[in-house]
């Protein structure tokens, strides 16, 4: 009997084996090489030391420690010569020569022999005192005299009257200021219809005031006229 046919062979593909590229060529003998082995030798170091820290300096550098190391040198030779010199000066002495009994004996006799002289004070001369100059004063110029300048004498104002009015000869007074009659003792009818100007300012016998000086009659209530009145 014929099978029937399988519903999902349609859906099923041919399996193909992976196919590997060592089948399709001979393997070579570089295929099969290992790596070279790590190197463990380690990078060489960077030189060190004073000569190598010299040769990196710069040209001043290298003068600035060459002068330093020579006065370094010069100043430690100095100082071990100075300490040797001292040294030497210490352990150096002058012997002392040791006096025999000759010599002490004839240095006895000399001292017996020879007169001791007494020594004489010197006098001290005095210094001679230096006399000391005067200054010549200088001769001062002579100014003129000065006049004084004449003062004025204060105005002696009667009755302490702010016009300093007075008895001394002067100027007439013909129109009084006003107030007049407040520092001065004015008769009643010292403001006349006639008035200013007719008459001068007097005094009466009697200490008043009158402005009728110059006129007939005037002040004849009151003694006559004493002395007029002046202005400045």
């Amino acid at each position: 009997m014929q099978q029937p046919p399988d519903p999902y062979s349609q859906f099923q593909q041919p399996y193909n084996a992976p196919t590997s590229p060592y089948a399709q060529q001979p393997p070579t003998p570089e295929q099969f090489q290992y790596p070279p082995p790590y190197n463990y030798n380690q990078p060489p170091k960077p030189p060190s030391g004073f000569r190598h820290w010299l040769r990196t300096r710069s040209r001043n550098t290298k003068i600035g420690l060459g002068c330093g190391t020579l006065i370094a040198a010069l100043l430690l030779c100095i100082c071990a010569a100075s300490a040797y010199g001292s040294s030497t000066i210490g352990t150096t002495s002058t012997p002392t020569p040791t006096p025999t009994a000759t010599t002490a004996a004839i240095s006895q006799a000399i001292r017996t022999d020879t007169p001791t002289i007494a020594p004489t004070d010197t006098p001290t001369p005095k210094p001679t005192p230096i006399p000391t100059l005067k200054p010549t004063p200088k001769p001062q110029p002579t100014q003129p005299p000065v006049h004084p300048t004449p003062t004025q004498p204060a105005c002696q104002a009667v009755n302490g009257n702010p016009w300093c009015y007075n008895f001394v000869p002067g100027k007439l007074i013909y129109i009084p200021p006003s107030g007049f009659c407040n520092y001065f003792n004015c008769i009643p009818t010292f403001y006349g219809s006639d008035d200013p100007g007719d008459g001068y300012i007097v005094q009466c016998n009697d200490g008043t005031y009158s402005q009728s000086g110059g006129e007939s009659g005037a002040c004849s209530y009151h003694g006559g006229v004493m002395r007029p009145l002046y202005s400045h």
